[in-house]
């Protein structure tokens, strides 16, 4: 039974997964930022199902997305879906508790870790300020229009911290606050994501699906390179897909799961609003 506390928001309604074709690019690109940057955020490898080890400085990296005609490219330390967790905690943070400026909050590092792991696990500060850093040090490069339209931008644009106290002040780039849209929206993706615990696979897939509509057609090559699993053979990650589907199924985040051809399957699951836009495909 599908349980109504797991609802989802459709965070962007023009989202990386919708490839229909637009006119005026600039334009396009000014207006839809915020959903696409949020898009990117939860529906590509930027924040990585793999496990990480070691993670030197990287600069350039292309990534892989559904932003239609558009290159991304990151620099900074590789981010993981525990570094997604702190992102969304001080999201939410900011919509509770705004500072001066928009996307601006202060917190204490317990009362995040309180928000994004309450249980389980126990605290540990100086991880949670290196998440903190990781974030504020990662730069995005957006190229389209054939290079002649350029972005950069940042996830959070500025970040104090307080070792001492256990105290942090952080910037998040405004567009993901207009993106994310509200406090409600944030908290149930954190709801979701903190029962699933080390499973990173199924933590992304939940990201992914709130940055759906109601129903997604999935192409298991597509979320294979998307989640940054290209490393797994693909009978490998066949086998593990769908058992992650599977499990999302049981825990009610998703209502149903209906075959579409080899390797492809369509995916049905609630949206808190009741937005049910045409199926969108994501390859």
């Amino acid at each position: 039974m599908y349980h109504d506390e797991y609802g989802f928001d459709a965070l962007a309604l023009d989202s990386p997964l919708d490839r229909t074709e637009r006119t005026g690019e600039g334009a396009v690109l000014e207006e839809n930022f915020a959903g696409n940057l949020v898009g990117l955020i939860l529906a590509s490898d930027l924040f990585t199902a793999r496990n990480l080890g070691p993670r030197p400085w990287i600069e350039g990296l292309v990534l892989a997305t559904s932003w239609s005609g558009a290159t991304i490219r990151f620099s900074g330390e590789r981010l993981s879906q525990d570094d997604l967790d702190t992102l969304l905690g001080c999201v939410l943070l900011a919509f509770r508790n705004p500072g001066r400026s928009a996307g601006a909050t202060r917190f204490s590092l317990r009362d995040l870790t309180r928000l994004i792991r309450p249980t389980g696990r126990r605290f540990a500060a100086r991880c949670l300020e290196r998440s903190l850093w990781r974030l504020a040090a990662a730069r995005l490069e957006i190229e389209s229009g054939a290079g002649q339209i350029l972005i950069q931008t940042r996830l959070i644009h500025a970040l104090l911290c307080d070792s001492a106290a256990g105290v942090c002040s952080t910037e998040i780039n405004p567009r993901i606050m207009d993106g994310m849209r509200s406090a409600t929206t944030v908290e149930r993706l954190l709801a979701t994501r903190i029962p699933l615990g080390t499973a990173l696979f199924r933590r992304w897939l939940t990201a992914l699906l709130a940055n759906s509509t109601g129903c997604l057609r999935l192409d298991l090559a597509g979320l294979r390179r998307l989640s940054g699993l290209t490393h797994q053979p693909m009978s490998a990650f066949r086998i593990r897909a769908v058992a992650a589907l599977q499990a999302l199924l049981d825990l009610g985040y998703i209502v149903s799961i209906e075959p579409n051809g080899p390797d492809r399957m369509v995916v049905m699951h609630q949206v808190a609003r009741g937005e049910q836009a045409a199926c969108q495909l994501l390859s």
